[in-house]
Formats: structure tokens, C-alpha cells, sequence
């Protein structure tokens, strides 16, 4: 691959794990909107087939569907019940028990906890670069929270929703490093697929009993809006474009990305809630910017290494 090529290669792949923080920072106030009228549960429920439904067409349409292995089930498993439907289960009621900014801090965890599974796994060594660049976009996601109209909030914080969060971030970074070797196996599409079906079926399972089919008639067109853009561009899409970024950059240093939907999310604010921007937010959002360009910064010795590459085949060919 020549420079021009990886360099190019590179930039589209930053451009679509960008996508999916936008995606995910405006997820969760198009989400409120459609849980005030129905519960976290069968809401999920709701999105999810919409989601299923939107990764089924992608599936169907990339025509890459191919046997799945026995011995890669226990893998699916984990990455769909360890890790997408813990994520999914845990953050829609932790959110509700616990304040937007003390929740803000929590998921901004992420890079952390993929580094310290990647560690311990021995999937991904951290150089110095990547350990900082990490730091940083945890402290830039503290910046926003604490730079919020009213500070650091606590009101409606409870011990059980900050669990439920932890536990919730966790999952979803076992969701990213161990999603990663059966992209070398399988396509995007049908990775997603499958994990989001067998995520479906536990929220199924809680949700008719419970409340039945009953209580998805009547819903107002803005709930019926909700469940369908957070379905389809926060979780079908959004999944695999972050799934996309994961296969090309791997798993640490696409998990940096999962710190600028606050970025996104304050813009949202800004433009549709007509919110102001506090200078404690905008620095935050710099830090943020800086550590997702540190960890992703090549080492020099590469970045020479490279050069050499390409001059000594352009010397072959000449």
C-alpha cells in the first residue's frame, strides 16, 4: 500500500468513526423523547427490530452471508449477550437513575476499560502516546461535565445507576475488543445482523409478558420517529460503521471515538435547544479532539519505516 493510499485509507476511516459519534450524541436526546411515553424496556424492544430490520436490508443488499463456524458461536455470544445487550439493558436504565453529567463521566470510560481488557488479553500492546491520548479524552469528557449549566449535577443520582453505567460501559468495550477477530471471518453486515438478533430476543422476552402487544398501539408519531432514527442510525448504522473502524484501526484506538458524542451532543443542544456553550465545555471538547489525535498518531519509527518502504519500491521500479 503506498503512502498516498494509507494516508487516504486512514482519513476515511477517522471520517466514519466521526459519523458514529454524531449518530451517538444525538442518540440519546431523540431517545428521551421516545421513552416519555413508553418504558425503557419495551422501547428497546421497539428500536431494536427497527435496528434488526435496517441490518437485515444492509445484509441483503451486501449479499455476505456465510456459514457461521462452531467455533465461533461461544464468540458471537459474548459479543452479543456480554456485550451489545449488557450495553443496551443497562444504559437505558442507568441513565434514568442517575444525572446527564455524572453519566457523561462514567461512559467516557470506555477508552479505558478497552485498554485494560486489550491489556490483560494481550490483543493490543499501549505505546506512551496511546496511554496519554487516553487519559486525555476521559479528563476532556470530565471538562464537559463539570463545565454544564449548574456543574457537576448529583440531583437524581443514585449508587444503582452509577453500577448499572459501569457495568454498561463495560460491556460495551467487551462488545469492541472481542468483536474484532470475526471481522477477519465475517462481513460487517452479517456480524451485526446476528448480534443484534440475539440481543433482540431478551428484551422480547421481557417486554410481552410484562406489557404486551398493546403497548405499542396509539403511540404518538414523534415516539414511533424516536425508535426509528435511534434504530436505524444509532444502532444498525451506527454499530457498523464503529465496527468498520474497529477492523481498520483496531479496537484501542477506535474506542477513543466513544468520547466525542458529548462533543456532538452539546452541539445538538446548542443548535436545537438553543443551549449555550460554557468555556469549561469548549475546552473539554479540545482535550477530547487532542487525545483522539494522540492515540491514533503513528510512532515516528512507523512513519519512517513507511517512507522507506515506498522509496526502495520506487527505486525497484525505476
Amino acid at each position: 500500500m503506498s503512502t498516498s493510499h494509507s494516508v487516504w485509507y486512514r482519513a476515511v476511516t477517522h471520517l466514519i468513526l466521526i459519523g458514529t459519534a454524531f449518530f451517538w450524541g444525538i442518540n440519546p436526546m431523540v431517545m428521551k423523547v421516545g421513552m416519555q411515553e413508553l418504558h425503557p424496556v419495551p422501547f428497546n424492544a421497539l428500536r431494536l427490530s427497527v435496528g434488526l430490520i435496517a441490518a437485515f436490508i444492509q445484509l441483503l443488499v451486501s449479499r455476505s452471508w456465510q456459514p457461521v463456524r462452531r467455533k465461533d458461536l461461544p464468540r458471537f455470544l459474548v459479543v452479543a449477550v456480554a456485550g451489545f445487550f449488557l450495553f443496551q439493558f443497562c444504559y437505558s436504565f442507568g441513565v434514568d437513575y442517575t444525572s446527564a453529567s455524572v453519566g457523561s463521566i462514567i461512559l467516557g470510560t470506555l477508552p479505558i476499560q478497552v485498554a485494560i481488557i486489550t491489556k490483560l488479553f494481550r490483543i493490543e500492546t499501549l505505546s506512551l502516546n496511546k496511554t496519554l491520548g487516553i487519559l486525555a479524552t476521559f479528563a476532556g469528557v470530565v471538562f464537559i461535565a463539570l463545565g454544564k449549566h449548574g456543574g457537576l449535577g448529583l440531583a437524581g443520582t443514585y449508587v444503582f445507576g452509577v453500577v448499572l453505567l459501569a457495568v454498561a460501559e463495560f460491556g460495551y468495550g467487551v462488545y469492541t475488543v472481542f468483536l474484532r477477530p470475526l471481522t477477519d471471518r465475517y462481513s460487517i453486515y452479517q456480524i451485526i445482523f446476528i448480534v443484534m438478533s440475539v440481543a433482540l430476543t431478551p428484551f422480547i422476552l421481557m417486554s410481552l409478558p410484562a406489557f404486551g402487544l398493546a403497548v405499542f398501539t396509539g403511540l404518538q408519531p414523534v415516539t414511533w420517529f424516536s425508535a426509528a432514527f435511534s434504530g436505524i442510525f444509532a444502532l444498525a448504522l451506527g454499530n457498523t460503521l464503529w465496527s468498520f473502524g474497529i477492523k481498520r484501526i483496531g479496537s484501542t484506538n477506535a474506542s477513543v471515538y466513544g468520547n466525542l458524542p458529548p462533543v456532538f451532543g452539546i452541539l445538538a443542544g446548542i443548535l436545537v435547544l438553543n443551549e449555550t456553550l460554557s468555556p469549561m465545555q469548549l475546552l473539554g471538547a479540545l482535550i477530547i479532539l487532542g487525545g483522539v489525535a494522540l492515540v491514533n498518531k503513528k510512532p515516528v519509527s512507523q512513519t519512517n519505516a513507511q517512507a522507506a518502504s515506498v522509496a526502495e519500491t520506487e527505486g525497484v521500479s525505476e
